[in-house]
């Protein structure tokens, strides 16, 4: 089985390592170096995801991280709005740098993943021989395969952007996320280690604040850490995106090709791992059944995840839409209706198999 990932990223690195644990030959393309861009970023796991990637791709018990089992919402106000809890854990975070060279060590060790990179011209060649391989796979955006077969999706420009950075503090009891909804846009605080907090803020608005403001905010909501330093800050642009098609004949786009969600809830990377349960799932059943490793597979993989990831893209864009247009009611009887809801507990059971597994489950 010949497969060839094009795109430099975590997604692409972790379909790689799913495959060549199936038996694949990897040819992986990549037109740039990613260290530039994993400085300070991080990215959140759901238990399940960390029980998948443990049993079928590599451990992560190596890495630094914190299990989080409890997530607590509030109002711009600090008003505690809902409260989620579990007895093992809900979600972890990780450092993008830190899994990133757990998996790329990994692959470099194998002989049957090829590390190549590329310039556009030899991307356009690999365009042409495209039936050399079984399947092609690109985790990569805005490149002449999705200009040519891709080209027609749903967008959205959110006009927002997110900020990305890290607290350091004195060591505590670090396992509570937390998400105040401000009135300028969702701050949330994700525990990364007992020193260390990676904070996310999604802001109303597309112009730059300085780093003094974002610090005074922090200090606004910030409940308990005593934070000794901050690291760089990062500013990305927030958009929507979901795809029309997922496949053209024998090339699949995959991760953030496929969908692209609002931060505010953690769930962008849950995606990708989810759908890549689902793919592996398939590649599994063919290779046991002698059947080959084709287009068809992927035509079974759009209608079994299509439907739900769009489902779930348009929920999580509804929560922030909702949020967003609260701000201007300024009515703390739709926040204690909120939390009223949210504290059914068949209601509050559901949303966290929801958050965890998603609407494949």
């Amino acid at each position: 089985m010949n497969i060839c990932l094009i795109g430099n990223n975590l997604t692409s690195l972790i379909v790689s390592k799913i495959l060549i644990n199936n038996g694949a030959k990897i040819d992986f393309l990549s037109l740039k170096d990613m260290k530039y861009r994993l400085s300070n970023r991080t990215i959140g796991i759901s238990k399940s995801n960390i029980d998948f990637i443990n049993k079928n791709i590599c451990s992560l018990n190596n890495l630094n991280f914190e299990k989080i089992n409890r997530i607590k919402i509030y109002s711009d106000k600090k008003k505690e709005i809902l409260d989620f809890q579990d007895n093992q854990f809900l979600f972890s975070m990780f450092e993008s740098k830190s899994l990133y060279k757990l998996l790329i060590n990994s692959l470099k060790k194998n002989k049957k993943f090829r590390f190549k990179f590329i310039n556009k011209y030899f991307l356009e060649k690999c365009l042409n021989e495209k039936s050399k391989y079984d399947l092609i796979i690109n985790c990569e955006k805005n490149n002449l395969f999705n200009k040519k077969y891709f080209n027609i999706n749903l967008k959205k420009n959110y006009a927002n952007s997110a900020y990305t950075f890290l607290l350091h503090h004195n060591k505590v009891k670090n396992f509570i996320a937390r998400q105040i909804f401000t009135n300028i846009g969702p701050l949330a605080f994700l525990p990364l280690t007992r020193t260390s907090t990676s904070v996310v803020f999604s802001y109303y608005g597309s112009d730059s604040l300085k780093e003094t403001y974002l610090k005074n905010l922090i200090g606004k909501y910030n409940f308990e850490l005593n934070i000794k330093k901050f690291s760089n800050f990062e500013k990305a642009n927030l958009k929507f995106f979901s795809a029309r098609k997922y496949h053209d004949n024998n090339i699949l786009i995959f991760g953030d090709s496929l969908h692209q969600i609002h931060p505010l809830a953690g769930q962008g990377f849950n995606m990708t791992l989810r759908d890549l349960k689902v793919l592996s799932s398939l590649i599994k059943r063919n290779i046991s059944l002698g059947l080959p490793v084709d287009q068809f597979v992927l035509n079974e993989f759009e209608k079994c995840v299509k439907s739900k990831n769009t489902l779930f893209s348009f929920s999580i864009d509804a929560i922030h839409n909702f949020f967003k247009i609260k701000k201007y009611l300024k009515n703390d009887k739709l926040d204690n209706f909120i939390k009223l809801i949210g504290n059914i507990e068949i209601i509050k059971k559901r949303m966290i198999k929801i958050a965890d597994k998603g609407f494949l489950s």
